[in-house]
């Protein structure tokens, strides 16, 4: 057996390039700490305030270069403030401009602090209303081994001896698609078209019935402050119960803490086959000497447990979980309507224990009206992967079965075929990289003794 040197060091080359893959995965981080954390204050146009910015790293973190700028201030729909470059920095209300830092690049060795002074300049003719900007800090692009994450601190300027305008509209009301066993969703988007951010701000949602009849209602509150100019959504989930086939109306209205109304409007919900809402959460204290089953109250959902199914005392829970937040199906597969999460449990089970479900109208629509492509199915977190497994269908009692040793998250899947005994449908890459860590440590070790033999 032999091995060429140019295959050697091609072996060598790809070792390297799957260890560097592995040590960007486990590299150190930082956590950036600062003091200083966000600027509100009051300057009259004109005038001139500064702001201390603290930013350290723990003792136990490697050395560290930061960088920080001056940014435009973005928001994100669910309102998480966002740093803006110059040429997406186009809002009226920007104070981007006339901040200016002493400092823009720092070096941080593990546990100690430096500050940093922004200097806010006013124009003559700033405002009315308020002015914004955002310091974003984070580390220097490329510089040393270390990841950490970036910063950003808001500024917030109220124009003095001006007055702040405080109004918004309500851009679009979405309810979705009304799914059996999944809640309804009403997602307001909305806009902030004064000339001064809001705190406090909240979207109150009503559901009635096609005679004004009260249904269910809810109330989202928003955690940040909403900038002029932007758009944020305020996503409510009203606690509907059954619904019947039929049209209603969804009102939507945005006030703020102190009663103000900012906007309302309403639209319609269709609801083309009878509602179910999801399973209320249900849980058992599984014992190793007995059985044992757990059902959702309105007996949707169940999991019996056999004798010895588990070695110690434990709590399992049976809850919904939101669709909208399933890893994609496999190929040759997809999503019926039906998911939820059997809980409590960090490993498997020491017996399988068998899972019922009833199937909905949806999942049987998502299936094309052919109840023997539905299969119950598991996502193996640890493999990145859905494991489809054979399913016993009862088009009687419309019922699904399948029998495993593991709990987590499940759903209803679509699909001709189940996955190979053990097996996901899909290849988790970690378990791949470190197979050609494997193969690759074998082959320059098996190239290292060929070369001693020469």
């Amino acid at each position: 057996m032999t091995i060429t040197q140019e295959r050697f060091w091609s072996l060598k080359i790809a070792i390297s390039a799957v260890i560097i893959l592995l040590f960007i995965c486990t590299a150190p981080t930082a956590a950036i700490s600062v003091t200083g954390p966000k600027y509100v204050g009051s300057i009259s146009p004109g005038g001139t305030d500064t702001h201390v910015v603290t930013i350290g790293i723990g003792a136990d973190d490697p050395a560290t270069d930061v960088t920080l700028q001056v940014a435009g201030f973005g928001q994100n729909p669910n309102g998480f403030y966002t740093p803006l470059d110059p040429n997406n920095d186009v809002s009226p209300y920007s104070a981007r401009n006339f901040i200016t830092l002493d400092n823009s690049t720092i070096h941080l060795e593990p546990g100690t602090t430096q500050s940093v002074t922004a200097t806010i300049n006013l124009p003559q003719n700033a405002g009315p209303g308020g002015m914004y900007a955002i310091i974003y800090i984070r580390p220097v692009p490329g510089k040393n081994t270390t990841f950490a994450t970036a910063v950003v601190v808001p500024v917030f300027i109220t124009v003095a001896g001006t007055t702040p305008t405080e109004s918004g509209s309500i851009l679009k009301i979405d309810t979705g698609t009304v799914t059996i066993g999944q809640p309804i969703t009403v997602t307001t988007s909305f806009k902030n078209t004064g000339n001064y951010h809001y705190t406090n701000a909240m979207n109150e949602v009503t559901v009635t019935d096609s005679k004004g009849t009260f249904i269910a209602n809810a109330t989202t509150p928003m955690a940040y402050a909403i900038i002029p100019g932007n758009t944020v959504q305020f996503v409510a989930q009203p606690d509907v119960t059954n619904l019947q086939v039929g049209t209603y109306t969804v009102d939507s209205k945005v006030i703020l803490g102190n009663g103000q109304v900012l906007d309302e409007n309403s639209t319609t919900l269709a609801v083309k086959t009878n509602y179910i809402p999801p399973a209320t959460e249900a849980n058992i204290t599984l014992t190793p000497d007995s059985p044992a089953t757990l059902a959702s109250p309105d007996g949707r959902y169940s999991v019996s447990f056999p004798q010895g199914a588990v070695l110690a005392n434990v709590i399992v829970t049976l809850g919904p979980y939101p669709r909208d937040q399933l890893s994609k199906a496999p190929d040759g597969a997809k999503l019926g309507a039906t998911s939820f999460a059997i809980t409590g449990l960090a490993g498997l089970l020491n017996k399988d224990a068998t899972v019922s479900v009833t199937y909905s109208a949806d999942d049987l629509a998502a299936a094309g009206g052919d109840a023997s492509q539905l299969k119950l199915a598991y996502y193996d977190s640890a493999q990145g992967a859905w494991v489809i497994l054979p399913t016993q269908v009862n088009t009687q009692d419309l019922s699904l079965t399948a029998t495993a040793n593991h709990l987590g998250v499940w759903a209803v899947m679509v699909s001709s075929s189940t996955s190979p005994a053990g097996m996901p449908t899909k290849a988790s890459p970690l378990p791949m990289v470190l197979s050609l860590v494997a193969i690759a440590a074998t082959a320059i070790f098996v190239g290292d003794t060929v070369r001693q033999r020469k």
